[in-house]
């Protein structure tokens, strides 16, 4: 079935105003799919909290908004709503927070430890706020302060001491001038040196490392050799000990057939007491070789 150009009109501007209607919903924060509960908290001071600023519970998860503002005696009443799965205890503490230096403000609810089985707030109970503390507010009492004898006077003495205190350093500082300038030349003089120092330093390794590279160069062939002949010279020494361990050669049966070793031992013993004698009457070896 065909539309006429009015019915097709007059669906867009319907479709139009449902979506303004739903955009609208949500910028007043109308809750259609959530349910909750309203508290009354009552401030004496708001610090431009307006309608619609967020109610957070320790700063960081939202629970609800602020639905109403308005003026209730000397007091200014505060409709907060809640999400009905947050539940606080009657204990808890509202406060008006701002987020960051000079962000939005918000409502803060701080839920203390339980000390027990505590009452919920229930839909419509009405609770003392914590006033904040505003800038002006703040002013306020230090004019009133320096208004006062004593905060005058306090002031005057704040001001004299600091100026004491500025002619004192000076007066330090001209007493020491001169020893001030000889540090700061000292100093200047001993970062000269240690430069100088440095430099040098790193002229005699620079040369050292050349020397050892050239040395190094020009050896290089020797110590090839060197080490050729080092390792000629170990397999040698391992050829040579196996031979002894085997008993092979001369010294190897020395070191390994004990008779030999015995003999050796004994004829050795007898020398010895040869040559004792004749040291004691030489002339025996004469008689022994005319006989």
């Amino acid at each position: 079935m065909k539309l006429s150009n009015e019915a097709k009109v007059g669906l867009m501007i319907t479709i139009g105003f449902t979506i303004f209607i739903i955009l609208v919903g949500m910028l007043a924060k109308i809750n259609i799919a959530r349910t909750g509960y309203t508290l009354r908290v009552y401030f004496g001071f708001l610090n431009d909290l307006r309608q619609g600023a967020p109610v957070k519970i320790g700063g960081g998860i939202k629970i609800g908004y602020v639905s109403a503002i308005s003026q209730s005696g000397e007091k200014t009443e505060v409709t907060l709503w809640v999400e009905n799965k947050y539940k606080l205890i009657q204990s808890s503490k509202f406060a008006i927070f701002t987020s960051g230096l000079i962000g939005e403000k918000y409502v803060n609810i701080f839920i203390p430890p339980s000390a027990g089985a505590e009452e919920f707030f229930k839909d419509g109970d009405k609770i003392n706020g914590l006033d904040p503390a505003s800038f002006d507010q703040m002013m306020m009492t230090f004019q009133s302060f320096m208004q006062n004898e004593s905060g005058g006077q306090v002031l005057a003495e704040i001001f004299q001491n600091s100026k004491k205190f500025v002619m004192n350093l000076n007066k330090i500082t001209d007493d020491n001038r001169h020893d001030i300038r000889q540090t700061i030349m000292s100093a200047k003089d001993m970062v000269a040196n240690l430069n100088f120092q440095s430099k040098i330093m790193m002229g005699h390794v620079n040369t050292l490392s050349k020397n050892l590279s050239d040395l190094s160069e020009k050896n290089k062939d020797d110590i090839s050799i060197t080490l050729r002949n080092l390792s000629e010279i170990s397999t040698n020494l391992n050829k040579i000990t196996f031979r002894i361990e085997k008993g092979r050669g001369t010294l190897g049966r020395l070191l390994n057939e004990e008779d030999i070793y015995n003999n050796l031992k004994d004829a050795s013993l007898a020398a010895k007491d040869l040559f004792r004698e004749l040291k004691q009457d030489p002339s025996k070896l004469l008689f022994r070789s005319q006989n």
